[in-house]
């Protein structure tokens, strides 16, 4: 007898291949027959004209920064059920997270990982170290552009630690600070140490636009030297052509990436589907005001802030617009959630960038949604084979703040907009994106197919019902059409019938 019988589903396998007709027989945490079925389950799950897939794999989330930086500070005692069940991924069909990236998190792999376990998190869980907070654990404010051999080896040591502790590879946030001030050089040889693991080296590139001396032309040639010299998996962090673009197009960006595959090496990328990006509001300021979540405390004196005023007022002049910026999570400021800069500063009857000053010097920045892409290069970066689907959120609690809607929707997104609706793509080419592809790169075994043998990762859709409803003014909707997602062989969501 089958724990749970899945009836003449479509199956789209999680491979490119032509989806069948079959059932799935599931017993304890794995898939143990996928054939015509004449037997009893404990659970029988109807499937005609619905599609079964794999489990969706979210390779880029932030789920423990969340808990670190908040959510164990706010429930000290009890977490929430949404929370522990992760609600807002689950809803999406999203059956395994990777946490660690852009250099941010939990530093120590086996604290947030056990952590899981303790809470009993449903989703699964794979860890990148963090390499930003590594290095700020080590330096602190004090950070080092040209290391020294002692420093360097402080750092390779930490990183081969949490490597045996259980990470999958390492991420960096090249943006952000500390992560900025490393080299090439530096990270080439952090980088060998994870592959002698197996491991993989993610990245939050240093620029995703077309301005400044190293644009994101360099940023991408840099990632692809790291996967080149070390000769490690490259995963380039939520690749987009932010504004300004200057000369830059989005076909030079893949040129680079194909000619790296071309040749051998592994860089695959990855995307949500939005035209919108979502970071700390001290993202568009120069590196050498930054911590990795606040502004450094020399700044945040008289004349210190004034120095970020007069930066700011160019920036806003020439980069970005005031009008582009909308306030997402300010926890000290709940009122501002939901408003642009300009609507705040209207509404303090003070200076945009005043105002924004005031609000980067608060103990953690605020975080703001930034409109700076285009969407005909969302398009086109979301039908190439070798990008990876994912979401860049993390666990919220329904109702407060105001998430990118990239919380709630970026997988059941990409299959109404982009497969049913502008058609760039076919649906096994989406459900790849999502599964297979993402499980291979991250080489998280036996994950991201529905075979004999693999884990009982598992959706349920109704394809004409399935999108996504959450709205940058409306963002805590969860998306329609998932009816089942399973998880090693567990329901965790069902939705109930109206």
């Amino acid at each position: 007898m089958f724990d749970i019988l899945i009836k003449n589903g479509l199956v789209y396998d999680g491979t490119i291949s032509k989806p069948m007709i079959t059932d799935i027989g599931i017993i304890g945490d794995k898939i143990t027959a996928l054939r015509t079925l004449h037997t009893n389950a404990k659970k029988v799950i109807n499937a005609s004209n619905l599609i079964v897939t794999p489990g969706f794999v979210d390779i880029h989330t932030h789920c423990d920064m969340a808990f670190k930086r908040t959510i164990l500070k706010k429930f000290p005692n009890k977490i929430p059920t949404e929370i522990k069940m992760n609600h807002n991924l689950l809803h999406q069909g999203i059956s395994t997270v990777v946490t660690g990236n852009c250099g941010l998190g939990y530093s120590d792999t086996a604290e947030w990982l056990n952590l899981t376990k303790l809470m009993n998190f449903t989703t699964n869980v794979f860890h990148l170290i963090p390499y930003g907070i590594v290095r700020e654990d080590i330096f602190k404010e004090k950070q080092p552009e040209i290391l020294s051999t002692k420093q360097l080896d402080l750092l390779k040591n930490r990183v081969s630690e949490e490597m045996k502790k259980g990470a999958i590879g390492i991420s960096t946030g090249l943006e952000y600070a500390p992560g900025c001030f490393s080299s090439t050089a530096e990270l080439i040889e952090i980088a060998k140490v994870v592959k002698r693991y197996n491991g993989i080296y993610t990245t939050h590139i240093r620029n995703e636009t077309g301005k400044g001396e190293f644009t994101i032309i360099d940023s991408i040639k840099e990632a692809i030297e790291i996967g080149r010299v070390a000769e490690i998996p490259i995963e380039i962090s939520h690749l987009k052509l932010g504004f300004p673009k200057y000369n830059v197009a989005i076909s030079q960006v893949f040129e680079l990436i194909e000619n790296a595959r071309n040749d051998g090496i592994d860089v695959t990328v990855d995307q949500y589907p939005y035209s919108a990006g979502n970071t700390m509001l001290t993202h568009i300021l120069p590196d050498y005001f930054k911590t990795s979540n606040s502004i450094k405390d020399r700044y945040k004196t008289i004349s210190g802030k004034k120095k970020i005023r007069d930066t700011i007022s160019s920036i806003f002049k020439t980069l970005i617009n005031p009008t582009q910026i909308t306030i997402s999570d300010y926890s000290e400021r709940r009122e501002f959630e939901g408003l642009t800069l300009d609507e705040i500063a209207e509404k303090e009857n003070r200076n945009v960038s005043d105002c924004y000053t005031d609000m980067v010097c608060e103990k953690v920045s605020p975080w703001g949604i930034f409109f700076l892409t285009d969407e005909e290069d969302i398009k086109q970066i979301a039908s190439k084979g070798y990008v990876i689907t994912s979401s860049d959120s993390w666990t919220v609690q329904k109702d407060i703040a105001k998430p990118h809607p990239r919380f709630y929707g970026s997988f059941p997104k990409k299959i109404r907009k982009y497969v049913l609706e502008d058609k760039i793509l076919s649906l096994e080419k989406a459900i790849y994106s999502m599964t297979s592809l993402p499980a291979g790169k991250f080489n998280l075994l036996h994950r991201g197919k529905i075979a004999a043998g693999y884990f009982a990762d598992i959706n349920v859709i109704d394809p004409d019902k399935i999108k996504d409803n959450a709205t940058y003014g409306n963002p805590h909707q969860y998306p329609d059409g998932i009816l089942y997602t399973i998880i090693n062989g567990n329901i965790e969501y069902e939705k109930k019938s109206t």
